[in-house]
């Protein structure tokens, strides 16, 4: 074949009717590319995609996370705890009331609970007994979780009177001096800890 006479087309008509043939030849020819194409994506069963079976995932069974108890946190014992008193300040003048510290850290790995009650709070000047809460009614219900690393810190202000059996009213107001500080808590006593009263 003559490529001139594609490209120059020869005959009774128009060339203007040679290319729109052409043209129309060109589109129909499109056409069926494409429809065989979209056949061949549809996986050519001939089956309308929207009227074909749906498959339904069976419902996948997850078992439900087992409870776990919780761990009782049971109260300290003497071996896994340790105490230390302490005030804010080495001495006080006259008016200025101390306030006192203790500090309770626990060892091992678990936590522990210690009842306010528990706490027993001396103060001592010589071999004279100037203030204790033992024998005291308990006025705190709370206890006190105590983990390790996580030292807890209790605080109480000392009024600077002597304690009296029952302490159902203060004593006498202590005098100046030197005194000392201990905490029991479950038999375990702290180390003492030494403030002054100057007035």
């Amino acid at each position: 074949m003559d490529p001139r006479a594609v490209l120059h087309p020869v005959g009774p008509h128009e060339p203007r009717v040679y290319w729109t043939r052409r043209a129309v030849l060109l589109a129909a020819i499109v056409v069926v590319l494409v429809l065989l194409f979209a056949w061949g994506c549809s996986g050519g069963s001939g089956q309308p995609i929207a009227n074909r079976p749906s498959t339904t995932p069976s419902a996948s069974h997850t078992p439900s996370p087992t409870p776990t108890a919780s761990i009782a946190v049971t109260a300290c014992a003497a071996g896994q705890l340790s105490v230390a008193a302490s005030t804010d300040a080495a001495t006080y003048p006259a008016g200025v009331l101390p306030h006192l510290t203790a500090t309770l850290r626990a060892s091992g790995t678990t936590g522990c609970q210690v009842a306010a009650s528990a706490l027993r709070w001396e103060i001592v000047s010589g071999s004279d007994t100037v203030y204790t809460t033992a024998g005291c009614p308990a006025t705190s219900h709370t206890s006190y979780t105590v983990r390790p690393n996580h030292p807890v810190r209790i605080g109480r202000i000392w009024d600077r009177h002597r304690s009296v059996v029952g302490c159902a009213s203060p004593g006498t107001s202590a005098g100046s001096g030197t005194y000392q500080l201990r905490v029991t808590v479950g038999g375990v006593r702290s180390p003492i800890a030494v403030f002054h009263l100057t007035g």
